[in-house]
């Protein structure tokens, strides 16, 4: 035989798959229930864990599947469908994966399939009968997000996408669809950092792939594009802010300085210090990269990072190429302090002065210096300056030392400075300049739960669902302790209120920031009152005496209201306040921080 000559080898066999789904251990969903692969009359699930094709580690390999099912049945995989045949029992379906790929997922389940057209794209829902109405949201959405991101990105790389329903939670992007969890689905997840998340990997991941012996760059890039600019390519404004305060509230409470470790050290998903790092971290270092050679530079490169890597694999040393060549000058100490360096850089104003500029003709300078804690960083701080004429005067300095006094020019008297007031340096934040939020309690090194006695120890309670799911934590449970106990503990707490009386809620709020107070005409937030049995509420206020600790207290005007809120409470982490209406949120925010970490009211020249 020819050395060059195609080889042909036939493998039969046969086995059992049934491994069933085991649900994650984390308060929150942070990765798929755990399966080496799984047949079985709720659903199947075979992917490259499951052994069920031969395979050689690093190949990318194209396929042709036949898969034979009982006629109510339906698969998908990567790839196309090119036929299917079907007897009086059976149907079989022929699929052809023909861009090289490194793993092989398939699904089938009960599923109803939608379908339509877009720019000779197959965009398609799989979804169980019952939630078969959705497939129009899931179709539009889609086709909304490939508009954006093929300008974006360039042309989309498969044939088809596929919106897919999984029997067992998850959120996986694999070529050409997604596999989300049904509880996702039925909840409609069609927002930028879900869906759209998973049509970003269709680029990033799916066909430039990532070579994980050198660390995992795609997530951080994914979630920029998806989950932060994809807001901000709409024009909006406020939730991209959102998302960059968000992003460093994360990391700043799920990586503390014991856990953290370097970005090029980050392979996937396990913890929420996993999440905080190989996505929040990530994608604010993306943020920066961005702001440090421009759109321009940066867009260009993702763009040729996508067709000059399309079906191979890329890494952190890639992307470091990639940017230098499209932004034209060295990159080295950025990649090295931001992607192979752990941590993040801590600052901290140690003085600020004001002197007159005698040849400005009323100008000023600022005379500031800082302190940067080992390991140093080479940064860019943006700063918003007040003059006393009420305008805001922006510019920026360069900083890479641990203790620079720099000299800024201001065109009249200044009397206010603050340091990155918009959010855009990845930075250290004491637990004390977080706003409260139920997650502040999460993170606590030692938090307390509080219920009031009528609550505690009964079956049917509606507190039941959030304490099972603490049950594997070491927690503190105090009952109706009295107000000395509570406001001396040197802990966070969550606090479980009684709907009958709310008399724990009324406490704590009097700690809360002005225009929050509960009476009898309702619950009152910021200038608007809620009231009625529907009503439940989740409200965090800083600990009075305790710094860097908070009060969550979760409520509501019904036990009903509550049960319908008490089995997701753990999803509503990053607000200070939400108030539910039948379950829903019907409004939400952010209490102001005191004291800023890096402002300073400016001395009178």
């Amino acid at each position: 035989m020819s050395p060059s000559a195609p080889l042909s080898l036939v493998i039969r066999y046969k086995g059992k798959i049934y491994d069933p789904p085991r649900p994650s251990k984390d308060l929150r969903f942070v990765r798929p229930d755990k399966t080496l692969g799984h047949i079985g009359p709720d659903g199947i699930y075979l992917t490259s864990e499951t052994a069920w094709y031969p395979d050689l580690p690093r190949t990318l390999s194209t396929f042709t599947i036949d898969v034979t099912l009982p006629q109510d049945w339906m698969a998908v995989t990567q790839g196309h469908q090119v036929s299917q045949v079907s007897d009086t029992h059976t149907s079989t379906a022929t699929w052809k994966v023909d861009i090289a790929s490194e793993a092989l997922t398939l699904a089938a389940n009960h599923f109803v399939k939608h379908h339509r057209d877009w720019q000779g794209i197959e965009m398609a829902t799989y979804l169980f009968p019952e939630d078969s109405h959705l497939s129009e949201q899931y179709l539009a959405a889609t086709a909304q997000y490939l508009d954006v991101y093929t300008k974006l990105l360039g042309p989309y790389p498969f044939r088809k996408f596929a919106v897919v329903e999984n029997f067992f939670p998850s959120g996986l992007g694999l070529p050409s669809f997604t596999l989300l969890g049904s509880r996702v689905i039925k909840r409609g997840y069609t927002q930028p950092y879900s869906l759209g998340h998973e049509i970003v990997h269709s680029w990033i991941g799916n066909s430039v792939l990532n070579d994980f012996s050198k660390g995992n760059w795609v997530e951080g890039m994914t979630t920029y594009l998806a989950n932060y600019y994809y807001e901000e390519s709409q024009g909006q404004t406020e939730a991209p802010l959102k998302n960059r305060r968000r992003m460093l509230y994360e990391y700043n409470l799920y990586a503390p300085p014991s856990e953290e470790y370097s970005l090029i050290q980050f392979h996937h998903k396990e913890t929420r210090v996993d999440n905080a790092i190989g996505y929040q971290k990530a994608a604010f270092v993306f943020h920066m990269l961005r702001h440090e050679i421009g759109d321009e530079a940066f867009f260009s490169g993702i763009r040729r990072l996508v067709k000059e890597r399309t079906g191979a694999y890329a890494d952190w040393g890639t992307l470091e190429q990639v940017f230098k060549e499209t932004a034209g000058r060295e990159l080295a100490w950025f990649f090295t302090q931001w992607v192979e360096q752990p941590g993040a850089p801590s600052i901290q104003i140690l003085r600020a002065d004001v002197r007159n500029d005698q040849h400005s003709g009323g100008g000023a300078n600022i005379e500031l210096s800082l302190q940067q804690t080992p390991p140093l960083y080479q940064l860019n701080l943006p700063m918003a300056i007040k003059l006393a004429n009420g305008q805001i005067h922006d510019t920026s300095i360069m900083i890479k030392d641990e203790t620079p006094t720099v000299i800024i020019p201001v065109p009249s008297k200044p009397t206010h400075l603050e340091v990155d007031p918009n959010y855009n340096m990845f930075r250290r934040l004491q637990r004390d300049h977080i706003p409260p939020m139920l997650n502040v309690w999460v993170t606590d090194q030692h938090p307390l739960i509080i219920l009031p006695k009528e609550r505690f120890g009964k079956d049917g309670s509606i507190y039941q669902p959030i304490l099972h799911r603490l049950q594997s934590r070491d927690l503190t449970v105090l009952i109706q302790p009295t107000d000395e106990q509570m406001f001396a503990e040197p802990h966070s707490q969550l606090i479980l209120d009684d709907p009958k009386t709310n008399h724990l809620t009324a406490k704590i709020i009097e700690s809360c920031p002005e225009g929050i107070s509960l009476g009898p005409e309702g619950l009152t937030i910021r200038h608007n009152t809620f009231e009625g049995p529907n009503i439940a509420w989740l409200i965090s206020c800083s600990h009075p005496t305790q710094s860097g600790h908070t009060f969550t207290v979760f409520s509501g005007f019904s036990d009903s209201a509550v049960a319908r809120v008490a089995r997701l409470l753990f999803f509503y982490g990053w607000d200070s306040y939400l108030v539910f209406n039948e379950g829903k949120v019907v409004s939400r925010g952010l209490f102001e921080i005191m004291n800023k970490d890096l402002e300073v009211s400016l001395p009178t020249a």
